[in-house]
Formats: C-alpha cells, structure tokens, sequence
C-alpha cells in the first residue's frame, strides 16, 4: 500500500506541473504576441512613458520592448520545462512585483484604453489585467518552494541549450517583425482586406467606427478632436477613443484632405497601386525618399499609382514635398491608424483593385530592383514572409528541442543501463 510521504510527493508534483504549465503557457502567449509585433510593443510601451513624462529615445524604447518580450517568452518555456527551477521563478516574480501594481493603476485610474499585455492580439479590459496578474503572482509564490524539488524534462547540464535555442528564436521572430512587417497580424488591416469603397458598401451606418482624437499640447493641456477639427502642429497626439460603431470594419480607414474625408477618390477598386504610409514624419530619414520615388516611378510606368500618408498638418506635407521632391499626392490621416495599417518609420502597402496584397517596410524593400530599365521584377514578388515562416520557424525550434532531450534522455538511459550491468557484476563477484 501506498505510503503517505509518496502520497504527498506525488500530489506536490502533479500540483507543481499544473502550475508550470497554466503560469508558464500565459507567459510564453504573452511575450510571443508582443514579439511577433515589436512596433506594437514600442508604441505601447511610449504611451506609457508619455503618460508619466518620461521621453526616451526610440533606440533604448526598443531595446527595452525586445528584451521584455524575449525574457516573457524565454522564462515562460524555461518555467513550463521545469528549467532553470529556482532562476525561472524568481525572475518571473520580480517581473510580476512591477507589473502587478502597473495594472493595479491602470485598473483604477484608467489612463490608457487596454494593458496590451497580449499586444493586438487579444484585448482584455484593464480589471481583466488586474486579477490576471494577482492569479499568475499566486501561482508563482506556490512555486516558489516547491518547483525546485520536482525535477524538469531536461537534466541541469543542458538547460543552457534550451535557454539559448529559445533565444534565438524569439530574437529572430522580432527581428523580422521590426525590421519587415508582424509575421501574424491581429490588427484591422491585414493582408486580403479591401480599402475600396465597393466593398463596403453594404456596411451599415451604426457599424461605422467613429472615434475621437485625444491631443496634448506644450502646457501639458489635453483635449478632444473630431476628424473634420484636428489641431496644428502645436498639439502632440495621445490616444483615441472609439465613439461608435464597429472598429473592425475596414470603413475606419479614412484619408483626409484639409480636414474632408476623400477615401473613394484615393483608393481605387481597379489595378495596381501603393501606399507609402509616415506616421511620424520627424523620424524619417531624407535618404528613404529616393528609394520612395524609385517605387514611384516603376508603378507609375506600368499604369499604377502611389499616394503617401503622413499624420501631419498643411505644414507638415509641404515640408514633405520639399524634401522628397515627391510627384505624387500627399494626404493625411490618424496616427494611430496610420500605425495599425503597416509597421515602421516607413511602410510601403501594395494594393491590386484596392485590396491589400501586402505590406512592409520600406527599409526592407530592395528598390534597386526596380530602377534597371531591363528588369522584370514584380511588386507581387515582394510579399513578406508570413504564418507560414513562423510555422516552419516553430517547427524548427520543436525538432531542435526535441533533439535536445532525446540526446539527454539517452544519456541517462546509458548511464543507467552501465550502472545496472556494473551492479549484476558486483552481485555476481560477491556470490562467487
């Protein structure tokens, strides 16, 4: 019969897998959701220094975005593996001593509309946050005792490799999400989404997103704007707000010209055409504005248009045009859904009867392919990697782990089939 001390020994170590896996899985969800998406995680992660007064380079906002999404995502697998037992959860811990009270105050102060603590691609509410922090900081303290004396799937001595397979990873998913565009996209307008008025016409008025624009100006004073009143170049964007309708459809994209909406005249439901999309036009480097009229040129031989959108006043196109030199038309549009629609200080979206084909940085975009009188190239051709790459990169990452642990786990096995023979022998000698 079953003694009491195996009894516990074996409760406290399916309690301590069960918490590995329930505090492990929502860790490695959220630091995978946020890498996937790093601009995301930057703009998100500015919000909060603006709201607090602190002004930070982008260099060290995104540095910080990466290494908080990677050691998520890291911890998360090292803690479900039973990894790096004590480290793990220490560590987690003291990420949740600073979390914890940050959605404690946003819960109660409501300064921002959602944590992002999942990125885009699941919103919960900021009392959701809240109380799901307090459970993962409970399930940590569980562990704290406990996790140590539950062996893991990788024995002590090869954990290094885990931990430095799963960086590799992580550093690679967000590279390309920075540098390229989001490998998965949970925002409004991913690929396939059409921006032409035709295809949404049967849309209906109630479900029409409508939103109000939050601004702050030098004083520090914020105040409310509607698309038709936005301020000048004296006001600084903060947030929106949605007023009304569905902020899904794709009827939020809206192009403005002094203020009146001319989305129908600029999107077209026939050929080719590309957005070149400037959020934050003071972040532009000038020598990006050559490869732009690259682009410009190639489309435009071929029958195609291009329109750049910038967040930025009268002022703030003429002093594009200046700089670019630009022989296409400039208009305006929101911040935030500037940001939602491509990713990057530059992003370039290719449109075929105003559906979005793809879209990506324009960085990333090897323009001196387009500027050679003979060659044959197709802006087709130029479609990111996308679900699929991630697919094949976790597929990778799988067989690499596996790999691992089979090599470990024969180990062992030798190891204890030669202490096995070892101890017949010496059974053997002493019975002689």
């Amino acid at each position: 019969m079953e003694s009491l001390n195996d009894l516990l020994r074996r409760t406290r170590t399916a309690w301590v897998w069960v918490l590995r896996i329930a505090v492990g899985s929502v860790f490695i969800a959220s630091g995978m959701s946020k890498s996937i998406d790093i601009w995301g995680t930057v703009y998100k992660i500015e919000e909060y220094l603006q709201l607090w007064g602190w002004h930070q380079p982008r260099t060290i906002v995104t540095m910080a975005s990466m290494a908080l999404c990677g050691d998520e995502f890291v911890l998360g697998c090292l803690l479900m593996t039973g990894s790096y037992r004590r480290t793990a959860v220490w560590l987690l811990t003291a990420l949740m001593a600073f979390m914890l009270p940050l959605s404690l105050w946003i819960w109660v102060d409501d300064p921002v509309a959602d944590c992002g603590c999942f990125g885009d691609m699941l919103v919960i509410s900021n009392r959701a946050t809240f109380w799901k922090n307090v459970a993962i900081t409970l399930g940590l303290i569980c562990l704290w005792r406990s996790n140590r004396k539950v062996a893991g799937i990788v024995s002590p001595y090869l954990q290094w490799a885990i931990g430095a397979v799963l960086t590799l990873y992580i550093v690679a998913v967000g590279m390309i999400g920075y540098n390229i565009q989001p490998l998965i996209d949970f925002r409004r307008f991913p690929d396939g989404t059409s921006l032409s008025e035709t295809d949404s016409e049967d849309t209906s008025d109630e479900d029409e997103a409508t939103y109000t624009f939050i601004y702050e100006n030098d004083k520090g004073e914020r105040a409310e704007f509607h698309t038709d009143n936005l301020p000048d170049s004296t006001w600084t964007f903060v947030d929106r707000k949605l007023t009304g309708g569905d902020e899904t459809v794709a009827d939020g994209f809206v192009i403005l010209d002094e203020g009146e909406d001319i989305t129908p005249y600029v999107i077209s439901d026939k050929g080719e055409q590309l957005l070149v999309v400037v959020p934050e036009i003071l972040r532009v480097n000038p020598s990006h504005t050559y490869a732009i009229n690259t682009l410009s040129r190639y489309i435009t031989e071929r029958g195609g248009t291009m329109t750049a959108l910038l967040s930025s006043d009268r002022l703030g196109i003429d002093y594009w045009m200046d700089i670019s030199m630009a022989e296409y038309p400039v208009y305006t549009a929101e911040p935030t859904l500037l940001k939602e629609l491509v990713r990057g200080n530059v992003g370039v979206v290719y449109l075929v009867d105003g559906r979005i084909v793809w879209k990506r940085a324009l960085s990333s975009i090897d323009t001196d392919m387009f500027d050679k009188p003979d060659q044959t190239t197709s802006l087709r051709e130029e479609t990111p990697p996308g679900a699929g790459f991630l697919g094949h990169l976790t597929l990778a990452l799988l067989i690499v782990a596996g790999a691992i642990v089979f090599i470990d786990r024969t180990g062992f096995a030798i190891h204890w089939l030669w202490a096995r023979k070892n101890k017949k022998g010496r059974e053997t000698a002493s019975r002689e």
